[in-house]
């Protein structure tokens, strides 16, 4: 097929615009296939939900499958009509964004790949219990030997896909991007702290990252926390910062146009991302290239986005007080956040879309090559 353009379909439940869960992983969709329009046409299948639209969009087609009335209504919908447009659809090759909460099956015998931002199974114990966890791990390890090519976001997840996969199952690195307008960000330094992402407790450690504010607000008097995004869990987080006595030092700003989004990150003496478990991390990437001075839980792929100290501060999981004295020293440091902000916009040009994009068809043509072979193949 070389020279000839791709016909691709994508399935991802997750949507930018969706109200339930619009992550990084929906962009990270949307921006691969505008920098591959000359290259593939694409129709991008997404969940529904209320006030979404159908059509052409920035020339991607985007497609809404299931019923879009309620947020579980909406993914058990999707699941079974991405998983019947995958056996019936036209196209040269197809991926499916791997989600535990949304298990597509890939069929066999199709040119159909799998992209893997994380593995939900290793701490569905902390969000669902012991039972519930257990269950949803078996489902999610079904759904994954169902792949023969397969692609993953960090290293760290290709690690753990390699411990449960066949041996012989092929696994690309194609990470996520970070777009051009970011390394053109002006720093104007302000007094405050940015957190931006999801409003996710249990995988962003926002639990933490109040606790630890808390904390670091008895030496410090003035440095204000900003909290931008949506997600779950808001009211719990807002319910916490009052009873925490933040009132008057946290104030979430919901979710932001990109104007304004950049304007925070412009101004923020350092950027927070205390999480508990990360695919990739964009948001981390992103405040690298803005040359945002950067704080990071050591989870296996923020450590990665980093690169080591010289570009960001890493601190435990968890640790309040570890991350409230990495704040109160960092905030205290002019010097070693101008080093922070020069590493990291370095550190960030691995990350921009061109060079994504072009690993990313890299990776559909893999899948095309392997002619189609989706089907389980256990472990030896």
């Amino acid at each position: 097929m070389s020279g000839a353009r791709i016909n691709v379909l994508h399935c991802c439940y997750d949507d930018p615009d969706n109200p339930w869960v619009g992550g990084g992983g929906a962009r990270r969709i949307f921006e691969l296939y505008r920098h591959l329009l000359d290259t593939v046409d694409v129709t991008i299948a997404t969940g529904a939900y209320p006030g979404a639209r159908e059509g052409r969009f920035h020339g991607l087609g985007v497609l809404r499958l299931g019923n879009g009335r309620t947020y579980f209504g909406s993914r058990l919908t999707y699941v079974a009509a991405a998983s019947q447009l995958l056996r019936t659809a036209h196209y040269d090759v197809a991926i499916v964004d791997h989600s535990a909460y949304a298990p597509v099956m890939i069929p066999s015998g199709r040119p159909v790949g799998m992209t893997v931002h994380h593995l939900t199974g290793p701490v569905a114990r902390e969000r669902w219990g012991r039972l519930g966890g257990a269950a949803l791990a078996r489902v999610e390890r079904a759904t994954l030997r169902r792949a023969r090519v397969l692609s993953a976001t960090s290293s760290a997840t290709e690690q753990a896909l390699r411990a449960i996969l066949a041996p012989d199952v092929r696994i690309a690195r194609v990470s996520s991007g970070v777009a051009d307008e970011f390394f053109g960000l002006v720093r104007h330094e302000a007094d405050y702290v940015a957190y931006v992402g999801r409003l996710d407790a249990v995988q962003k450690g926002l639990d933490v990252l109040l606790d630890a504010w808390a904390l670091f607000c008895r030496s410090n008097l003035t440095t204000h926390l900003f909290i931008a995004g949506r997600g779950p869990h808001e009211r719990i987080l807002r319910a916490q910062a009052e009873r925490l006595g933040l009132d008057t030092r946290v104030t979430f700003l919901g979710a932001l146009a990109n104007d304004a989004r950049n304007t925070l990150l412009a101004g923020a003496a350092c950027q927070v991302m205390p999480s508990r478990f990360e695919g990739f991390g964009i948001v981390a990437a992103e405040a690298l290239a803005a040359g945002v001075p950067l704080i990071v839980s050591d989870d296996p792929s923020l450590r990665e986005i980093v690169g080591g100290p010289d570009a960001g501060v890493v601190v435990p999981r968890g640790d309040v007080d570890a991350l409230a004295g990495a704040l109160q020293r960092l905030l205290l440091d002019g010097a070693g956040r101008i080093r922070l902000s020069a590493r990291g916009k370095a550190r960030a040009e691995q990350f921009r879309w061109r060079v994504v994009a072009d690993a990313h068809i890299e990776y559909l043509h893999s899948i095309i090559a392997a002619g189609g072979r989706s089907g389980y193949q256990s472990r030896a």
